[in-house]
């Protein structure tokens, strides 16, 4: 989830007024903000965004908090969650039947270095640090071919 958090003030720290003034919430950015965000309060909306942006969590104790958090507000940001969640679920399974296919095609060691990074990314045991620094370790050891394989099969 990608959240877009924007100043409100100048560079000299004066409210910039026309933000200030507007229905969305100071500092908040719509276009990129999940329904259920916008129709929480400020406090529940922050405690959300420090959750999520928490990177020592285990992705699934993740999911599991997140889950938590939308169902102790009920309504209609619980209802908005649901929906966001199954579209992101659905993204996902869509997003990894695209990668099958793709690296069908693939070469053998490509396909191998796949399995290895997807195996990473899915367990829920890890935090995002700790995705993040073994998929580093992971690509840092693949030959140039093997890795721009992998690069071009992603986009």
């Amino acid at each position: 989830m990608l959240l877009v958090l924007t100043g409100a003030t100048d560079r000299k720290g004066k409210v910039n007024s026309e933000e200030a003034t507007s229905r969305e919430p100071v500092g908040f950015k719509t276009a990129d903000t999940p329904e259920f965000l916008i129709l929480a309060s400020d406090s529940a909306r922050k405690e959300y965004i420090e959750l999520e942006t928490n990177m020592n969590v285990p992705l699934g104790a993740m999911r599991i908090a997140q889950d938590a958090w939308a169902k102790k507000i009920g309504g209609p940001v619980l209802k908005a969650y649901q929906q966001h969640t199954a579209a992101q679920d659905l993204a996902k399974e869509t997003e990894d039947a695209r990668m099958n296919k793709t690296v069908e095609s693939l070469s053998p060691a490509a396909q191998a270095a796949d399995r290895v990074i997807r195996g990473i990314y899915s367990n829920e045991t890890l935090t995002k640090k700790q995705i993040n620094t073994e998929v580093a370790k992971k690509m840092k050891k693949l030959s140039r071919k093997v890795y721009n394989e992998l690069t071009l099969a992603s986009q």
